[in-house]
């Protein structure tokens, strides 16, 4: 992606204020702020009525009384949406101009704290660990490969990390409460954005050819979203009658987002084949979690407008964004290598220099007191360290392969070795062998045929998984010619359909392998996918690549040992002949 890293400043500077969220309640519930319950003051946002006082409160302290009404003349009308949502900061005075009886008044309200609730504690510290897991979560993917899904997979982490999406109209002034009212519709945007993304997308990154229309309209319909969600606090705040008719509007639509991006996902899941289908499958638990969720919730709005507690709590710690994540790193979407593993292991091996460091000054300052002493071994232990850790670093990937991925550590180190194993052939059937049987058991390839070239033809002389398909491909055929014109593997997506007879479903190759010989093309294996559905990665190829290579050497090998016992061969005819 273009300016990705702008992008990826622009994710964490999001990221940090979806973090503020939960960071805000915490401060609330230990005593920052006041409630207006814990004030001891109800009043009518559209009215100003003052509708109760709690005797002996905060507000009754403060000469407010039941029937006063706030001025808002004097306070300006943007107070509406500050007393519909807002609380009041502890120990700090707050006017509240106000009407009684005909005549102008002033009244100051200074909140007292309230007692912590444990039980409120809890929960916060467990909400800002939930969205310090999912903001790191959506960053990580972010700053691993900033393209449409991991975008999308941001905002919807985003919208849970925000538990609270008006935090921060709770804390604002009165003048600020339409910039925080546009904050907290933020997190819907993103949300409902980045769900029907993902919903549309996954797992190529591309739009389906008949959902195009529906696709450009995602980002109108999500802000058509988050334009009812915003007028709904305006309603709420100025509107003396009903005031749920706009979030009940948003809800339906929201409902109706969801089951749009149901029936988009299962369109794509029905028309999927081979590896892709094993890809969706990941997801579809995510998304059927979510949409369940999302079902309940609103709901429950609709029908009962003070939330059922277990309906919130479901809503607010759905696992389906650890299914996004889990289903992006599976389908390798995402590299979780670059994502985490190695972010582990330089942070435990950066570590070690903090506590020699410490060390030395303990062990020096402390006990020798020779304070040059110390700063010279503290000098040698970084000069040193920073030696070590350059040395370290091609160490550190294998390392974390080994720890992360251990049976993919497993198949790549079978494969040094059969590429090791080819040069010392000494028989062609055996290189066939190794390109074709143990390549595929090794890497866990669905099927794997290799068709050597044959007086014009290339002619299938190994295989595994295939049965009564094609034994031959002719030489312009678009799989041998795109591998022959390359040079180098190519993925069977990007080349014309071939009209030989290949394996279908799951057998289906998907990624043509050159022999190259000098500038001749003596063979071309074709590869399936993995059992397991991943796609092909790069380092794969790459794998790949160095597999072609050694056969190459070891046919070249062979066709030299060939050659010389042919020319042996008429060395000796010619002898009998000249006998003779």
């Amino acid at each position: 992606m273009k300016n990705a890293t702008f992008v990826r400043w622009l994710a964490t500077a999001i990221a940090l204020l979806g973090l503020s969220h939960p960071v805000i309640v915490l401060a609330c519930d230990l005593g920052a702020y006041a409630s207006p319950d814990a004030v001891g003051v109800s009043i009518n946002a559209a009215s100003g009525l003052v509708e109760s006082v709690t005797p002996g409160s905060a507000a009754a302290a403060g000469g407010l009384q039941k029937g006063d009404l706030v001025d808002f003349s004097r306070t300006g009308p943007l107070m509406h949406l500050w007393l519909w949502d807002s609380w009041y900061p502890v120990q700090k005075a707050v006017a509240l101009p106000v009407i009684r009886g005909g005549q102008p008044l002033a009244t100051i309200v200074v909140a007292r704290a309230s007692a912590p609730d444990a039980g409120k504690i809890a929960y916060d510290l467990l909400s800002l660990l939930w969205a310090a897991v999912l903001m790191g979560l959506a960053c990580a993917g972010v700053f691993a490969r900033a393209d449409v899904l991991t975008l999308a997979f941001f905002g919807f982490c985003y919208f849970y990390a925000t538990l609270d999406n008006t935090a921060w109209l709770r804390i604002s002034p009165p003048l600020l409460t339409p910039w925080t009212a546009l904050e907290a519709s933020l997190s819907v945007w993103l949300g409902n954005i980045g769900f029907l993304y993902l919903c549309f997308r996954f797992p190529t990154g591309q739009p389906l050819e008949r959902w195009r229309v529906a696709d450009r309209a995602i980002v109108p319909i999500a802000s058509l979203w988050m334009l009812i969600y915003y007028l709904h606090f305006y309603q709420s705040a100025f509107s003396t009658g009903g005031t749920s008719s706009l979030y009940s509007i948003g809800g339906t639509l929201v409902v109706l987002g969801v089951l749009l991006g149901l029936a988009a996902y299962v369109a794509r899941f029905w028309g999927a084949s081979g590896p892709e289908v094993t890809r969706m499958r990941w997801v579809a638990a995510a998304i059927a979690v979510y949409a369940a969720a999302q079902l309940i919730f609103f709901i429950d709005q609709i029908v009962n407008r003070d939330a059922t507690p277990w309906v919130t709590y479901l809503y607010n710690f759905n696992p389906a964004p650890f299914a996004f994540a889990y289903s992006l790193v599976r389908g390798r979407i995402l590299d979780i290598r670059i994502v985490g593993g190695r972010a582990v292991i330089y942070a435990l091996v950066t570590s070690i220099p903090v506590a020699l460091l410490a060390f030395a000054d303990w062990f020096f300052a402390r006990r020798l007191e020779d304070a040059r002493l110390a700063t010279v071994f503290e000098i040698g232990i970084a000069i040193a360290f920073s030696f070590w850790l350059r040395s370290l670093h091609k160490r550190i990937d294998r390392f974390a392969e080994r720890i992360f991925f251990a049976s993919r550590h497993r198949a790549f180190q079978r494969m040094h070795h059969i590429v090791q194993a080819l040069p010392f052939t000494e028989k062609i059937a055996t290189i066939e062998s190794l390109l074709t049987e143990e390549t595929a058991s090794a890497m866990g390839f669905s099927s794997a045929a290799l068709f050597r070239a044959d007086d014009g033809h290339y002619v299938r002389t190994a295989e595994t998984g295939w049965r009564d398909e094609t034994q031959t491909l002719d030489a312009d055929d678009p799989i041998v010619l795109f591998a022959r014109s390359a040079h180098r593997g190519v993925a069977l997506s990007e080349a014309p359909q071939s009209k030989a007879l290949l394996p279908s479903s799951a057998l289906k190759p998907v990624f043509a392998l050159p022999i190259v010989v000098g500038r001749r093309v003596i063979a071309v294996v074709l590869y399936g996918g993995h059992l397991d559905g991943e796609a092909i990665d790069a380092e794969e190829e790459q794998l790949l690549t160095g597999l072609a290579h050694a056969a190459a050497t070891a046919y070249e090998h062979l066709h030299a040992i060939e050659r010389e016992r042919e020319n042996a061969l008429l060395r000796v005819r010619l002898q009998e002949l000249g006998v003779t």
